[in-house]
């Protein structure tokens, strides 16, 4: 089933309104039951702590590796070259 473009972009602004209210109202769930024990919470908030403990929560912590770089010598040419002026003007040599 082929959908026009105009309607692509209607579910797509409709869904990313979908996907913004589901997410206020996760978070103002989440601050609802911010004082309650581990027995008390809902089945929304069970399921969002255990996605929450599925995720590494570890810091990043990247070593980096120093490169030193070689300096390189690279051997100019020596070219010699001589300027001919043949013309003066773009008119046709005068010796024809």
């Amino acid at each position: 089933m082929l959908f026009s473009a105009t309607n692509r972009r209607s579910i797509a602004i409709w869904l990313s309104a979908i996907l913004l209210v589901m997410s206020v109202a996760a978070s103002a769930h989440s601050v609802e039951h911010i004082d309650d024990g581990a027995k008390q919470h809902c089945t929304l908030c069970f399921h969002q702590h255990q996605f929450d403990q599925v995720l590494p929560q570890q810091d990043a912590n990247l070593d980096f590796i120093s490169q030193l770089a070689e300096p390189t010598v690279t051997a100019q040419p020596i070219l010699t070259l001589t300027h001919s002026v043949n013309y003066h003007s773009r008119a046709p040599p005068v010796a024809l």
